[in-house]
């Protein structure tokens, strides 16, 4: 039943936020477009029975890449800064995201809906430092290794598309 639980949730945010077509897998995964280039992957992870959100926010870059990637580490032990989220690394896409985990447990569609909501504000953030970053102003804290390795404005709601 855990996950019918998860997809009922979802089903009924799509319905309040009048999205058609919402398709879960069989594994439990989604994937939405908010504001045409922000996907976030939304899946029920089953051992733990959790809900799991997943955002890329930006490219590691060639240069200040090691710095980056250093910050991005030293947030996860702030919990001020990284809001309870986990900020890592995509290697295939050679992307950075951030991801956030909540017990089904305790999770209805107004703990949903608050928690998406915060997490887009998050990943607009994220993504708006990682412009920054990418462009050569080095987190704080950081020097360029030379190696690789707040949000919406009010009254604005955000577009959603349905990803796979």
């Amino acid at each position: 039943m855990p996950m019918d639980t998860f997809a009922n949730i979802l089903h009924e945010f799509a319905n309040r936020i009048n999205l058609v077509g919402l398709q879960i897998d069989s594994s439990g995964y989604c994937c939405l477009d908010v504001d045409q280039g922000t996907l976030i992957h939304i899946k029920h992870e089953s051992k733990r029975d959790s809900m799991i959100f997943i955002s890329e926010i930006g490219q590691i870059p060639d240069n200040n890449g090691g710095a980056i990637m250093r910050y991005l580490l030293r947030m996860n032990n702030d919990p001020e800064e990284s809001k309870g989220m986990t900020l890592s690394y995509n290697a295939e896409s050679n992307n950075a995201a951030v991801g956030y985990q909540y017990p089904m447990r305790f999770l209805t569609i107004t703990k949903f809906e608050e928690f998406f909501k915060l997490f887009l504000d998050e990943v607009d953030r994220w993504k708006q430092k990682m412009v920054l970053y990418t462009q050569g102003t080095l987190p704080d804290g950081e020097e360029d290794s030379g190696g690789g390795g707040d949000s919406s404005p009010v009254g604005v709601s955000p577009e959603f598309m349905i990803g796979a």
